[in-house]
Parts: C-alpha cells; sequence; structure tokens
C-alpha cells in the first residue's frame, strides 16, 4: 500500500509566518519592558550613564545599536519617554 504526501505550501509558509512573528512579537516585548525599566530608574540622569545601559541591554540581547538611534533613546530615556517597540506583519 503506497501513502502519498501532498505538499501544502501555503499552509507551510502560513505556519512559519506565524512562529516567525510570534518570535519578533517577543523581542519587542522584551525590549520595550527593559527600556521602559531604564526610564523608571534612569529618567533625568545623564546622557552618557544611559548609553551605557542601553548598549548593555541591546548586547545582553546579541544586538547591537550605534548612533544616532543610542543618542536619541538616551535621550527619551532621560526625558522620562518611554520607548515601544512595534512590529510589522511578516509576509514570506
Amino acid at each position: 500500500m503506497a501513502s502519498s504526501f501532498k505538499f501544502n505550501e501555503h499552509e507551510f509558509k502560513r505556519l512559519i509566518e506565524t512562529q516567525v512573528q510570534a518570535g519578533i512579537d517577543k523581542i519587542a516585548q522584551d525590549y520595550t519592558r527593559a527600556f521602559d525599566r531604564l526610564r523608571q530608574t534612569h529618567a533625568g540622569r545623564p546622557i552618557a550613564e544611559i548609553k551605557l545601559e542601553l548598549q548593555r541591554i541591546v548586547r545582553g540581547n546579541d544586538g547591537s545599536i550605534a548612533d544616532p538611534e543610542l543618542t536619541e533613546w538616551a535621550q527619551a530615556i532621560a526625558d522620562g519617554t518611554k520607548i515601544t517597540f512595534k512590529t510589522d506583519k511578516i509576509r514570506l
């Protein structure tokens, strides 16, 4: 008795998109929480000090950050501004 397998490319792409999107959304949520904790503890502190903490957070997640984003985000945190990371929907 022979069995057959029918590959559904559309369903396969949908499943991968769902899994990848969940991972990306989690990363965005994790960064939002970490930056918010930093805002709560470092609002009003010197930019240079905040930049070091931002670099630590990003490097701890195997990422990198360079100016001008580093300075922009540090200034926002110093000003007490909440930074929220949002993701776009992916499409394969």
